[in-house]
């Protein structure tokens, strides 16, 4: 039986052999033993760890990270370099620390993001005795969870365990990435004696100075070589495909997929004339800015061009489309056929065959109509010959252009006269104005949930790089999850907020002062309230008298107290006389914007000056 210490390490070097180096830590007494365990491996370069006070804000913080790992990977020449090392690790204390960590976990879950939240527990002894800051079962406090695990205190098992709680996160070839809970019962002593800590200190330097790749296979091994697993959480040499059936009257909807690119969906659609509805956090929204396929403001197409609507026969989905309720409508509709794609579709073979409108047709074969993310991503994609042998009436498949032109001009013909209906209003929409300016900069912007992320859905110059959360579409933990994904990305995020997201996260505010902060800037959209329900149904007259103190909440309060507070650089904008709001705004802006193109480095003084600033815009 081994004691806690020993148990850390273990549990170290699994999360070292798995390919972790992004770790995040809530203080605490009960995961002292881990803190030991994995404080020397950060001090000599192995992982990166980052400490946040609240658990809450941890989550939120790790799930970020995440989903910037997964950012960074999008352009990784295989799979498999694409996906290892892709999870975040996630330590806390016992007890009610635990619960904290549930809103990031249900996010990380319905975004299929790979989190494992290591849970330090007591031993099993003490449950159901009433022992302090103990839960009767830990191990199920957290749902929506891809795996669960208690280890025994003493445990010599902990290393396996926590490699292949990493497999699960990062998913297999049955299940979807997503959190894991690995909760790990430690007895007292809690802290290393003195011997114990200097020779781990010992073999984390000699696994430094190896350097990491060798260290996985070396000092920190021990996975049977039957458990190997790329990031996708397959074996090596197992190749992964589906298909998809092309109809007269398919489209493409694509929501957010935590960060996987999609080229083998826009060689799709181009190479057989597709319209794609894209959600702003999809990435075949940025993939297809200038391809004559994507269909711009598709949710009112869709409610307003019912002869388009009804003659949809089919729905290839990507991600996770959650934003409007047309497009949730027409998913929903059993005349439809829908038909999934993974994620990580550019991991796979994806094969097409085509049907005609009598529901006769032919599939490609022997390699032929395939598509793949290695192909798609050197610039390849299906025509006229990769489908040749599948019969004759389909060897000029994407020159009928006629559907996809239909949608497209929908599209256009609603987003013009909308410009012309703003155009004429007596106070236009400044929050949409902002909104639109900062999607036409080449920065990364995260999107708040509510009319944030609807703005951008209607937006049609889009050359930012547009992340948001949308597992669930919750409006908490958003200034961590942005701090979270600078941190990965090593670049400056542009967080637009709105007032009431803002409030939600005060804390994502905070960063301890011996921590790294990221390169965040955050525009917060202040209208004094959830502005969002105004345009819903809680507006109709019979309830409107609800609406404010039930649902729009108005709480007359600025950022300006809270920046100082929290040690954020702050500037205000406003309505006055002369320039406009928006002009303001934009002068403001460009001071503290880093374009993506820049190429800065994160010591650069450009970052250090520009980091952390806050610019409210008053919207009242």
């Amino acid at each position: 039986m081994l004691n806690s210490s020993a148990v850390a390490q273990q549990i170290a070097r699994g999360l070292v052999s798995s390919g972790v180096t992004e770790v995040v830590i809530a203080p605490g007494s009960r995961s002292a033993p881990l803190i030991y365990a994995l404080a020397p491996l950060a001090e000599a370069g192995v992982i990166r760890t980052h400490v946040r006070i609240d658990e809450r804000d941890a989550g939120f913080l790790a799930l970020g990270l995440a989903r910037g790992l997964r950012s960074r990977q999008v352009g990784a020449a295989t799979a498999a370099s694409a996906a290892v090392g892709g999870a975040v690790a996630l330590v806390t204390t016992s007890g009610s620390a635990v619960a904290n960590l549930h809103p990031a976990v249900l996010e990380a879950s319905y975004s299929r993001l790979p989190l494992v939240a290591i849970t330090a527990d007591r031993p099993a002894r003490l449950r159901g005795t009433g022992a302090n800051q103990t839960i009767d079962d830990q191990s199920q406090v957290l749902s929506d969870v891809r795996a669960r695990v208690d280890v025994p205190a003493g445990s010599a098992d902990a290393h396996h365990l926590l490699a292949e709680a990493v497999a699960h996160s990062l998913g297999t070839g049955t299940s979807e990435a997503g959190p894991v809970q690995f909760n790990v019962q430690f007895d007292v002593p809690l802290v290393p004696t003195v011997t114990e800590l200097a020779e781990w200190k010992a073999t984390v330097q000699t696994v430094a100075a190896r350097g990491a790749n060798e260290a996985s296979t070396s000092a920190f091994s021990g996975l049977n070589s039957g458990n190997a697993r790329d990031g996708a959480g397959n074996t090596p040499d197992a190749a992964r495909s589906t298909s998809v059936r092309i109809f007269p009257g398919t489209v493409i909807v694509a929501g957010d997929a935590g960060g996987h690119s999609a080229q083998a969906l826009k060689s799709l659609a181009e190479s057989y004339s597709i319209p794609v509805l894209a959600e702003p956090s999809s990435h075949l929204t940025s993939e297809l800015r200038n391809s004559p396929t994507a269909v711009p403001a598709h949710a009112r197409v869709l409610s307003e061009r019912e002869d388009l609507r009804t003659a949809i026969r089919s729905v290839i989905v990507h991600g996770k489309p959650t934003l409007t309720r047309p497009v949730a409508t027409l998913l929903a509709d059993s005349e439809v056929l829908v038909q999934r794609l993974p994620d990580d579709v550019d991991a796979v073979s994806l094969s097409v065959s085509l049907s005609a409108a009598d529901g006769t047709g032919a599939s490609a074969s022997n390699g032929d109509g395939v598509l793949d993310g290695d192909s798609a991503s050197n610039g390849d994609s299906v025509g006229d010959g990769a489908i040749a042998t599948a019969g004759d009436r389909y060897s000029h498949a994407g020159e009928d252009t006629t559907w996809r032109d239909e949608w497209v001009s929908a599209g256009e013909a609603i987003v013009a006269a909308s410009r012309r209906e703003r155009e004429v209003e007596s106070k236009p929409s400044t929050a949409r104005a902002v909104t639109e300016h900062l999607a036409g900069r080449s920065i990364n912007l995260f999107a708040a949930s509510s009319n944030t992320i609807r703005y951008l859905s209607e937006a049609t110059d889009v050359r930012a790089r547009i992340h948001a959360s949308r597992g669930l579409a919750g409006i908490d933990g958003l200034i961590s999850t942005a701090t979270g994904l600078s941190l990965a990305l090593e670049e400056q995020v542009v967080l637009v907020i709105g007032d009431v997201a803002m409030l939600h996260d005060v804390g994502g505010l905070l960063t301890p002062s011996a921590e790294e902060g990221g390169n965040v800037l955050i525009v917060v959209l202040n209208d004094d309230g959830g502005a969002i329900f105004s345009g819903l149904e809680h507006s109709q007259d019979h309830v409107a008298p609800y609406l404010e103190r039930y649902f729009t909440v108005p709480h007359g309060r600025g950022f300006s107290d809270l920046a100082t507070a929290y040690g954020w650089e702050y500037s205000r904008v406003g309505l006055h006389d002369g320039t406009s709001l928006l002009d303001d705004f934009i002068a403001e802006f460009e001071q503290a914007v880093v374009s993506v193109d820049d190429g800065m480095e994160t010591d650069s003084p450009k970052t250090k000056t520009r980091g952390r600033r806050i610019i409210e815009v008053n919207l009242t």
